[in-house]
């Protein structure tokens, strides 16, 4: 009997140490979560240099997107329904540049980043309610 309770306790033990490894992989770290970095828009509006988008967002259900050419934030979208967002993009120069999209998301504490740059485009529209742009996001 005495050999079954000790059994019984090294397989509660072990249990305990399985558990106790095992962890969500995209649980948040301390080292990950940031706070939130209320972007703002610091570049003058201009309405004949503009760009459209309705982005999806599939990392979170919330948060802020934004749009960057360089560190210069052009845009902040307003969130539509079900991680949709319609953004503005208004660049910093006449040039444009490349666009890097960025979404905070609260409730993980984290930032992410589209993986896919893409240029500025005067009076372009890019997504559309029916088709959204749907970028891949990674962590920053």
């Amino acid at each position: 009997m005495s050999q079954v309770k000790n059994f019984s306790k090294i397989l509660l033990c072990g249990l305990l140490l399985l558990a106790a490894s095992c962890k969500d992989k995209n649980a948040p770290t301390a080292s990950t979560q940031v706070d939130d970095p209320q972007w703002v828009v610091t570049v003058e509006n201009n309405l004949s240099l503009s760009m459209t988008m309705v982005v999806k967002v599939t990392v979170a259900s919330e948060g802020t997107l934004a749009a960057f050419i360089g560190n210069a934030c052009c845009g902040i979208g307003e969130p539509i329904e079900g991680g949709l967002y319609n953004l503005y993009i208004s660049p910093a120069s006449e040039n444009g540049g490349d666009v890097q999209l960025r979404f905070y998301a609260p409730e993980k504490k984290r930032i992410y980043v589209a993986t896919e740059l893409f240029p500025f485009s005067n009076n372009g529209i890019k997504g559309s309610l029916t088709e959204p742009y749907t970028p891949l996001w990674v962590n920053e």
